[in-house]
């Protein structure tokens, strides 16, 4: 596929819809004239600041207009972008800096002070600082932008789909953080995919709420709203109250929220007017709480999937026509991509039966940077190995199983986790639940489950259990059940089992 700089799309849109409202950040609005100018001035100052097309550049902030414009403004000059988790450890910060061989750093001004530390740790050598904090060495933004002359443009950087236009750091859930490589033509690809899936038009309104860092903010549809014309908005947080008073004040027409977001929505005592909410996408909601969805929201569609940073987002969305006759389901895959489950051996296996999930196409990442072991153990034959099980049933769409790493051997039989996940979240005074396998002396390991219960609820843990009797086998019924607070959880809203596996490890 033919790719070109994201930033071209700008030069698009304000030609032929100049007046139309671009990005919205709280009071702060841009039309497509006015985002496209501004984003030639930052790339002015970027530019004079010492950036040039052959840099690394973090970016430390939380979401903001300025963080998006950044972000189009590196694309614009050439430089290669590397939004940082912010809450990571310094230490973590300063290894993702070295790994990457990040030069530049664009930071605000809550994290000046990591922004000092990577400054003297790293080889960093040109830093900006966005607001009043600046740093021994640092350029400050509001300086740079005041020495732009009136009208500036700074010409797209010719691109190519080969090209690198960004790296995603994952969340490190088992390991090292890794660098994955986004591409021009992964971006390309995805973009056309998102306006056609999720059939966007300059009338939609895009809530954005998941963090800049992250793969779901930049690109479900994140970017690609622009390319449709639409509408930006940004949220400040991701709390439930915000996204609630920022889509009902907004008028949002499309979101993405992780599921524990989802619930919190669900719990407002007031709840938001979202009459003019068209979508919903998410992933990791069990059945019975998207049946509740959509009792409470039947004019909304609702999209699960399956994605991940490897795959620049999801390569495949459930369809409005099949969201009930295929509950449960992930959708069938997005144009250009394909994605097939093998078996042990690497074979194809027919239509519903169990095997790793591999996928190819434009939408996937090349690999990840600097590491040949990480990209030797997941790519075979032009196919990209996700690790996870699932199933393709006789129409071509895809049922998710497990992680592989996930999987329960319990007495020489396969337990898959999500399974038993589904059955204990259909309880009604269940809220969250993560299932994980810990060692037994006489079945090699069997299952627990970690439960968060819906406010006010009483329910035990053999209530739990004996719920899972009526519907599970015996082997797949949680032999322990352990009420929780709240499940740990990574930067992304993963729930994170190597800290529940740590936990019951130690506590028995």
């Amino acid at each position: 596929m033919a790719a070109s700089n994201v930033t071209e799309t700008l030069r698009r849109q304000a030609r032929q819809r100049p007046d139309r409202e671009a990005l919205v950040d709280g009071d702060t609005r841009w039309t497509y004239a006015e985002l496209d100018a501004d984003v030639d001035r930052h790339a002015a100052a970027l530019r004079d600041a010492g950036i040039t097309a052959d840099d690394l550049v973090g970016v430390l902030g939380r979401n903001s207009g300025t963080y998006v414009v950044e972000l189009l403004a590196l694309s614009r000059i050439g430089a290669v972008s590397v939004p940082l988790n912010w809450r990571l450890h310094p230490n973590e910060q300063t290894y993702v800096f070295d790994q990457a061989g990040i030069t530049g750093l664009l930071y605000d001004d809550d994290f000046a002070d990591d922004a000092a530390r990577l400054t003297a740790a790293t080889g960093v050598r040109t830093v900006v600082a966005n607001g009043e904090r600046v740093v021994d060495g640092a350029g400050r933004l509001t300086d740079l932008l005041d020495g732009q002359p009136p009208g500036v443009r700074v010409a797209d950087a010719e691109k190519g789909p080969g090209d690198v236009h960004r790296l995603l750091y994952t969340s490190g859930t088992t390991a090292r953080p890794k660098g994955v490589v986004h591409t021009y033509g992964n971006l390309t690809a995805n973009h056309l995919a998102q306006v056609l899936e999720l059939e966007l038009t300059p009338a939609d309104r895009i809530l954005v709420s998941a963090p800049l860092f992250h793969v779901s903010g930049l690109e479900a549809p994140g970017l690609a709203t622009f390319v449709a014309g639409a509408t930006m908005v940004l949220t400040p947080t991701f709390k439930p109250a915000d996204i609630a008073r920022i889509a009902a004040g907004e008028r949002i027409t499309g979101m993405v929220l992780a599921a524990q977001i989802l619930f919190g929505l669900l719990d407002l005592a007031e709840p938001p007017d979202l009459s003019t909410l068209r979508y919903l996408l998410f992933a990791g909601v069990a059945p019975a709480v998207r049946r509740e969805v959509k009792r409470r929201l039947p004019h909304v569609r609702l999209v699960d999937t399956f994605g991940m940073t490897e795959l620049c987002n999801g390569v495949c969305y459930m369809d409005a026509a099949h969201e009930e006759s295929k509950l449960g389901a992930l959708g069938a895959p997005f144009p250009g991509v394909h994605i097939r489950i093998v078996d042990e051996t690497f074979q194809p296996v027919p239509p519903g039966v169990e095997g790793e999930i591999v996928v190819r196409g434009e939408k996937v990442s090349p690999g990840y940077w600097n590491d040949d072991e990480a990209n030797r153990r997941t790519r075979r034959d032009g196919w990209f190995l996700t690790g996870d099980v699932g199933r393709i049933d006789a129409d071509g769409y895809l049922w998710f199983v497990d992680r592989r790493t996930d999987l329960i051997k319990s007495g020489g039989e396969n337990v898959a986790s999500a399974e038993v996940e589904r059955v204990v979240a259909q309880h009604p005074d269940v809220a969250e639940v993560a299932v994980i396998g810990v060692p037994d002396p006489r079945w090699d390991e069997v299952p627990k489950a970690f439960v968060v219960l819906r406010p006010g609820a009483t329910t035990t843990g053999e209530d739990i259990r004996d719920h899972c009797r009526a519907e599970l086998a015996r082997y797949k019924v949680p032999k322990y059940v352990q009420i929780v607070a709240s499940l740990p959880r990574n930067d992304s809203g993963k729930v994170l089992k190597k800290s529940l596996r740590e936990a019951a490890a130690v506590t028995g």
